[in-house]
């Protein structure tokens, strides 16, 4: 079986959806289609609902079951509705899950990661080894970034790279997600950092994980959309943006201008990392690196 981890970022107008005794659970979209069909319909999931979806394959089998994971059940059948007819989907289910199966779902899926030089990331669930790595302790909800995805380890590890060779004083974390690249950036000696997502539930999340991590109060999360102006009125030495490659492109001039050093991108599929690459180098960027895992990839560029 194979599971690809999701973003949960449920539409603001839909946040509050759900009722006083189901308040702690959510919606869940299930699709089965064909596996030729897969990859364009997570296609359109991302693009249409802004959520990264969770394959679910069987060995040789046929077709392949897609989840998405929203706020609330509500969300969950609006979605269902918005399915197009001529999306090669055989079938789909709008149901409620209790929050007690996403916690099992991560309790199961996520395990402690060693990346980079010095970071660790662990679950909440796990024990903290007592030694010289910088530990970052992550629960991640409903919100996207564990470090086990290769777009976050990506971020991660050249993250840390930009800290040991270049001076690094200030960070935007656009699309903070679980807060986890904030997170690690404080714990690495970044002292001024504003992190934000469209999503609130995010930034929930991200105000919890940093009171985990003994940070609380140190990092200024709020909720901003990368498309709107009003986020980057303070130019910072470092941008890190984990957002989907239309994002980018279309918010490249203001990610540029907020940038004073270096720009972490991600979020990116490897067919289209030639674009957004262009995309940046045009507004005069300079690309220093470049990796991938044969689906996404992840780029560094300095100003």
């Amino acid at each position: 079986m194979l599971l690809v981890p999701f973003c949960g970022n449920p539409p603001e107008e839909m946040g509050n959806n759900m009722s006083e005794e189901n308040k702690n659970n959510g919606g869940q979209l299930n699709l089965v289609v064909p596996i030729e069909h897969a990859e364009l319909v997570c296609e359109w999931v991302r693009e249409a609902f802004g959520k990264e979806p969770i394959e679910v394959n069987q060995p040789n089998a046929e077709e392949t079951q897609i989840e998405i994971y929203f706020g609330s059940l509500l969300e969950a059948r609006i979605a269902k509705k918005a399915l197009p007819n001529d999306l090669f989907i055989r079938f789909s289910e709008a149901k409620e899950y209790k929050e007690q199966d996403w916690t099992t779902f991560w309790q199961h899926h996520f395990q402690t990661l060693e990346l980079g030089n010095n970071l660790r990331i662990v679950p909440e669930w796990e024990e903290v080894r007592d030694d010289d790595k910088i530990n970052i302790i992550i629960n991640p909800g409903l919100s996207f970034g564990t470090g086990g995805h290769f777009t976050t380890k990506f971020c991660l590890e050249a993250l840390e790279e930009s800290f040991q060779t270049l001076e690094i004083d200030t960070m935007i974390d656009a699309g903070t997600g679980s807060g986890i690249l904030s997170i690690a950036a404080i714990k690495l000696g970044i002292p001024d950092i504003i992190a934000f997502d469209y999503d609130p539930v995010c930034i929930d999340q991200c105000s919890i994980n940093a009171e985990r991590n003994g940070v609380d109060g140190k990092i200024h999360f709020f909720q901003a959309d990368l498309l709107e102006p009003g986020w980057n009125t303070k130019p910072a030495d470092l941008v890190c943006a984990n957002i989907l490659t239309s994002v980018l492109l279309d918010a490249a001039p203001m990610i540029k201008r907020a940038a004073k050093k270096r720009i972490l991108l991600s979020g990116i599929r490897e067919i289209e990392g030639d674009a957004v690459a262009d995309t940046f180098i045009q507004l005069g960027c300079k690309e220093i690196s470049r990796d991938g895992d044969g689906q996404w990839c992840g780029i560094v560029l300095d100003v």
